[in-house]
C-alpha cells in the first residue's frame, strides 16, 4: 500500500504516525475541485436512516446502490460506470475499494464522497483502514475542516468562479492543518530544521549538464558608452515615447532581456575575439535587413552545441535580440499597429527573428525536457504537506526550548507565507516578490487579504487587463500579519515590499529561486521550483474531474489561456490523460457483448 514516507521530529504532529523511529504521513483521499466545492457549501455526507446494509464481501455493484440510497442519490450512469471501471481492476468488493489508498484512488477516479460514505457504512473496513493507514479518519477530519471554512469571495463577470476559488482555498485544509499550534508563535516550539536528513540541495543536480565558465559580459567590464547604451535600451524597454509602435514591457523583462543581451556580447568578447571598444548593441544585430540576423544565428548554434541550452532558453535569447533590433531600428519603421500592422514589422530583421521565434515554439512543443522531473516535481498534497512543515518552523523557539534569535524567526514565516500563498494562489513568482500593502497587497472591507492586479503587475496584463481578487486562505492570515505587524521589520527591509533579502534587499528572481528550492528540497528531497506550483495545481484539477468552466475560471485566475493550462501546465503523462478514453471503449465493448 502506497505511503508517503518522511524522516519527522519526535513531535506530535497531527495526522503523522510514528513508525520504528521513522514517522509516516498517512495518505487523503483528496477530493476533486467540484468535490470541494460541494463541502464547502455545507452538503453533508451524513449516512442516511434506511440505507442498504453492506458487508465487506458485498459485491462493489451493491455498495454502490447501497451509498447512492444513503446519500438521496439515483443511480446511473455514472455510477455504472464507475462499477465498471473498478471491477476492471479487480476491485470487485466493498472492503477492496474501501482500502485504496488516496494515490488509487484519483487514479481510479473514486468520487471522495462515495469512498467516505463506503467506509461509513462498512465499519469492518473502516477499522481495517485505520489499522493500515488512516485513511478513514483523516479523511473525515479533512471533510470537517472544509464544511467548517469560512470562505465567500466576490462576483465576477469573467468566469472566475467563487467554486473555483474556493476549491483553491479549502484545498490546503485537507492536509494536516496543525491546529494544535499555539496562536502565539513565541510558544511555539521549531523541530530541528534538518529533519528530514536530506542533506544539501547544491549537492544536488536535475540535469547532465556540467557548470561551464561564464561568458557572458560583467556590467564592470562594460565601458562607459556600452553602459550609457544598456540605459538607453532600459527606456527604451520600459517608457513610452513618440513613435512607439508596442506598449512598454516590466521592468523585470527589460532586465532579463539586457541578461542575455550581455550574454551576446560576451561571447562576441570571450569567443570571437572582438575588442571591448568595439563592442555595442549593433556588433550583435549589425543591420535592419535579413543579414541582420547572421550573428544572432551564430551565436544560437554556438549555444545550442557548445552550451546544450533548452528551447525555453532559446526563446528567451530570440526574443532578447528581438527586442534589440527594435532599439535599434526602431526610427527606420514605418509600420502602423492601429492599422493592423504588425509592430516593426517592416524591418527586415525583426521578420526574419519573429520566424526563427515561431519555429522555436514548434520545436518546444515536442522537446524532451532537459532536466530530470522526477527529481522536481511535487504532487498537489505533497506540496500542501510541505507548507505545513513550514508552518511548524515558525516558532519563537527551537526544539529544547531556548530562544530562537529573531531574525530566524522573520526567516522561517517568510518561508512559510511564501509557500502558503502560492498554495491558495498559484501565481507566479513575479507576484510574491513585488508584493506590496497599499499597492498589490490589501485588506478589504470584509477582513479579508487580497493580491489585486492591474495589467501592468503581471506577464499577461496586456491580453487580460484587470484581474479578479486573488483572495489569500483565512487560515494563513495569523502568520501574516504578525510577519507584517511584528517580525518583518527583523530582517532590516531596505524597501517597502513585504517579502525580502538577507542584505535587505528586495527579493529577486534569482533569490527566490534559490529560497524556494532549498526549502522544498530539505523537506521533501525534491528541488521543486515555484513556477512548477503552477504545474501541480492544474495537473491535480485535470486528474480529478475538474469541470471544463472550473478549468476555464482557473486559466483567467492564474492569468493564461485555457489552451496553454492545457499544452504548457498540465504534466499528466499521455497514459493518464487517454484513461478516459480507454475506460470509455472498455464499456462500449462490454455493451456491445450483453446485446
Amino acid at each position: 500500500m502506497h505511503r508517503l514516507l518522511l524522516r519527522l521530529s519526535q513531535r506530535s504532529v497531527s495526522g503523522i504516525t510514528h513508525i520504528s523511529g521513522r514517522l509516516e504521513i498517512n495518505s487523503v483521499a483528496i477530493p476533486s475541485a467540484s468535490e470541494l466545492v460541494n463541502l464547502c457549501r455545507g452538503v453533508s455526507t451524513a449516512t442516511a436512516a434506511g440505507a442498504l446494509p453492506i458487508q465487506g464481501d458485498t459485491p462493489i455493484q451493491q455498495a454502490i446502490q447501497a451509498c447512492c440510497s444513503s446519500l438521496g442519490r439515483q443511480p446511473g450512469t455514472a455510477e455504472a460506470t464507475l462499477a465498471d471501471r473498478l471491477t476492471d481492476n479487480w476491485y470487485v468488493t466493498a472492503a477492496d475499494v474501501a482500502a485504496l489508498t488516496q494515490a488509487e484512488a484519483t487514479a481510479l477516479k473514486v468520487p471522495v464522497r462515495f469512498l467516505h460514505e463506503l467506509r461509513a457504512l462498512l465499519p469492518q473496513a473502516a477499522q481495517n483502514d485505520d489499522a493500515h493507514s488512516g485513511n478513514g479518519a483523516q479523511l473525515d477530519a479533512g471533510l470537517d475542516s472544509v464544511k467548517t471554512a469560512e470562505v465567500t469571495l466576490e462576483e465576477e463577470s469573467c468566469l472566475v468562479t467563487s467554486e473555483l476559488q474556493t476549491a483553491l482555498m479549502a484545498a490546503p485544509q485537507m492536509i494536516a492543518a496543525n491546529s494544535d499550534l499555539p496562536n502565539d508563535i513565541m510558544q511555539r516550539r521549531c523541530p530541528p530544521l534538518k529533519r528530514f536528513r536530506h542533506g544539501a540541495a547544491s549537492k544536488v543536480k536535475v540535469t547532465t549538464r556540467k557548470r561551464q565558465k561564464p561568458y557572458a559580459l560583467k556590467k564592470i567590464d562594460m565601458p562607459k558608452n556600452l553602459q550609457d547604451q544598456f540605459e538607453d535600451f532600459h527606456k527604451f524597454n520600459t517608457s513610452r515615447f513618440f513613435g512607439q509602435q508596442a506598449d512598454p514591457i516590466a521592468i523585470c523583462t527589460s532586465d532579463k532581456y539586457a541578461d542575455h543581451a550581455r550574454g551576446i556580447l560576451g561571447w562576441l568578447h570571450h569567443v570571437k575575439g572582438l575588442p571591448l571598444s568595439e563592442l555595442s548593441m549593433k556588433a550583435a544585430v549589425p543591420s535592419k535587413t535579413r543579414e541582420g540576423v547572421k550573428v544572432a544565428f551564430d551565436y544560437m548554434h554556438w549555444l545550442a552545441g557548445e552550451r546544450r541550452i533548452s528551447c525555453t532558453t532559446e526563446g528567451v535569447v530570440i526574443r532578447s535580440l528581438m527586442q534589440m533590433a527594435k532599439f535599434l531600428y526602431h526610427k527606420g519603421s514605418s509600420s502602423q499597429p492601429l492599422e493592423g500592422d504588425k509592430a516593426y514589422g517592416d524591418l527586415l530583421v525583426i521578420r526574419e527573428l519573429r520566424k526563427l521565434s515561431t519555429s522555436n515554439r514548434r520545436a518546444a512543443r515536442v522537446a524532451v525536457r532537459a532536466s530530470d522531473e522526477g527529481m522536481k516535481w511535487l504532487e498537489w498534497p505533497e506540496y500542501l504537506q510541505t507548507v505545513q512543515e513550514l508552518r511548524r518552523e515558525c516558532a519563537g523557539r527551537n526544539d529544547l526550548g531556548a530562544l530562537r534569535p529573531r531574525s530566524a524567526v522573520a526567516w522561517s514565516l517568510q518561508r512559510y507565507l511564501i509557500f502558503a500563498i502560492l498554495s491558495s494562489i498559484p501565481d507566479r513568482q513575479r507576484t510574491l516578490r513585488e508584493l506590496q500593502v497599499g499597492q498589490t497587497l490589501f485588506k478589504d472591507e470584509q477582513g479579508r487579504w487580497v493580491i489585486r492586479h492591474g495589467p501592468g503587475h503581471y506577464k499577461t496584463g496586456k491580453a487580460y487587463g484587470e484581474r479578479p481578487p486573488m483572495v489569500i486562505a483565512p487560515h494563513i492570515y495569523p502568520e501574516l500579519e504578525a510577519f507584517l505587524d511584528e517580525w518583518r521589520v527583523e530582517l532590516y527591509p531596505l524597501h517597502d515590499f513585504v517579502f525580502s533579502r538577507a542584505d535587505g534587499q528586495p527579493l529577486t528572481a534569482a533569490a527566490l529561486y534559490k529560497l524556494f528550492t532549498t526549502s522544498c528540497y530539505r523537506i521533501t528531497g525534491k528541488k521543486t521550483n515555484p513556477h512548477l506550483v503552477r504545474d501541480s495545481i492544474v495537473t491535480y484539477l485535470r486528474s480529478t474531474g475538474a469541470s471544463e468552466r472550473e478549468l476555464e475560471a482557473l486559466a483567467i485566475y492564474m492569468g493564461h489561456s485555457l489552451e496553454m493550462q492545457r499544452g504548457t501546465y498540465d504534466r499528466r503523462t499521455k497514459a493518464a490523460k487517454v484513461e478516459p478514453a480507454i475506460s470509455l471503449l472498455g464499456k462500449i465493448n462490454r455493451d456491445a457483448r450483453r446485446i
